[in-house]
């Protein structure tokens, strides 16, 4: 086989020389397909081969054809031969895998395009593979979301994960809560929609966050009436600061306030229309300050109406009605490692858990408890200010592993190892905290190494090749940029 030969990230299963000695030939700009439903992703290649090397596609015969054929889901095949490189897909996936991989391999000359004379047979490992953007504590401008959606369609990365609320700022429009989005840091309800469409011309699913019930303060300040805990009288002045209720401390939604579970119905039901092309909607459900609610009047009654012993059981409760409230608008909800074991049997295993930092909910147990589990091991997965990896400590992880550097996390010392399972579906490469500009690179090259390792999960690949392949892919991805 000729995976080393070809310059594709992540690197194909298999690649063949087509039955003749390895070389490129020509082909027309050309372009056909007699799939409507194709139309849109033909067109999404030919705009990012316009963008790349000046050339511009037409659609005919005699060049590229999108072939459908029984295959299986995402997999896709590259046939060359005299005149013509034929892509087999079975879905969606498989054919916007297949013009990614193609976008990879062409070359241009005397506006003839040159591709390698090969075959490829290709399908990835594991079907959720995404990358996460924290646009909350760090506000992106608009135009920056184009070059993470773009990225994800150059290296195959199924979902954008987008982080739009924490304590600094609610990022998303409200028509149903005005004094919700944060002034100067939040998008228009026309700017979301063109993200959405840009996204799924490009067969990239967005899964937008929302945060409860900790993380909430911007929440929490814009409408205390709604989500602000109810203190009892030894809690009472340090309430009337300025600091407590513009703060991070009050920044948990109550539980107990009347109707919060119907104000929450509101919220998530304006999200779910924002994003209609979204099979999953991210709540949050980490970190929460959950000590808060034992000072909490309204907590502590509903705490008492509802046999419920403690906060710890309550913080499992609130999940269990937030997930339900989703799967019952017809949404896939996702959640962070957070909610402790106590009540946990209560929440649905359609749930999806990411599990991160190894300290809160290991990740062993929720595979003994029937959960569902994503990979975001914060070692070698993550990209902040004061921590963040290389390709090459990517590249030695795989979404059976989990590390951490905090001397207070499980997988310190020693890292979890899990045996294979389908119970982890895949991993999540995640950007916290960062500006665009901070972030970039490193998502750039970083986003490439988790596209191989969750493509190719049990592939050993040599570095220094690994690298050679991203030098040259490198460049197609920043010349792909909607910035550039």
């Amino acid at each position: 086989m000729l995976c080393n030969e070809i310059n594709v990230i992540p690197i194909p299963k298999e690649v063949y020389n087509n039955g003749v000695e390895f070389g490129t030939l020509r082909i027309s700009p050309k372009i056909y397909y007699d799939n409507p439903e194709s139309e849109i992703y033909a067109t999404t290649f030919a705009q990012y081969a316009n963008r790349i090397h000046g050339i511009n596609f037409e659609r005919g015969q005699g060049g590229i054809e999108l072939c459908s054929e029984e295959l299986a889901n995402g997999e896709y095949h590259i046939e060359c031969n005299s005149n013509t490189v034929k892509l087999y897909y079975g879905d969606k996936d498989g054919l916007t895998n297949a013009l990614a991989t193609l976008l990879q391999l062409i070359s241009v000359n005397d506006n003839e395009v040159i591709v390698p004379n090969v075959k490829i047979i290709d399908k990835p490992d594991c079907e959720y593979r995404s990358l996460m953007v924290d646009i909350a504590r760090e506000w992106h401008d608009f135009e920056t979301i184009f070059e993470y959606i773009d990225l994800c369609y150059l290296y195959k990365v199924k979902y954008l994960h987008l982080h739009f609320v924490d304590n600094e700022s609610y990022t998303l429009p409200s028509e149903r809560f005005p004094k919700l989005p944060t002034h100067g840091r939040h998008y228009t309800k026309k700017q979301i929609s063109e993200i959405n469409e840009y996204a799924h011309a490009r067969n990239i699913e967005l899964i937008p966050e929302i945060e409860a019930p900790g993380h909430a303060a911007a929440m929490v300040s814009a409408y205390p009436e709604l989500f602000a805990n109810t203190l009892d009288g030894s809690d009472m002045a340090e309430a009337e600061t300025t600091e407590f209720r513009t703060g991070f401390k009050n920044n948990i939604v109550c539980v107990g306030k009347k109707d919060i579970m119907k104000t929450l119905k509101d919220l998530v039901a304006e999200v779910i229309e924002m994003f209609p092309y979204s099979r999953y909607l991210h709540i949050g459900g980490d970190e929460a300050r959950i000590n808060e609610w034992d000072s909490c009047i309204d907590c502590k009654e509903y705490m008492k109406e509802h046999n419920i012993n403690s906060v710890k059981e309550l913080y499992t409760h609130f999940i269990k009605l937030m997930t339900d409230m989703v799967l019952d608008m017809g949404k896939i909800p996702v959640v962070w490692e957070g909610f402790p074991k106590e009540g946990n049997e209560t929440i649905s295993r359609d749930v999806l858990v990411i599990a991160w930092e190894s300290y809160y909910h290991l990740s062993t147990d929720f595979i003994d408890e029937g959960f569902n589990i994503v990979n975001a091991s914060w070692e070698p997965m993550y990209i902040t200010p004061g921590k963040r990896w290389k390709p090459e400590n990517i590249l030695k992880w795989n979404i059976y592993t989990w590390k951490h550097w905090w001397e207070k996390s499980a997988a310190y010392l020693q890292p979890i190892y899990l045996q294979p399972t389908n119970q982890v579906k895949g991993g999540i490469l995640c950007a916290w905290e960062c500006t665009y500009e901070q972030e970039i690179e490193s998502v750039r090259e970083n986003l490439a190494a988790f596209s191989e390792r969750t493509w190719n999960i049990t592939g050993t690949e040599d570095v220094e090749c690994f690298k050679d392949k991203l030098n040259c892919i490198s460049q197609l991805a920043i010349k792909l940029s909607s910035k550039s």
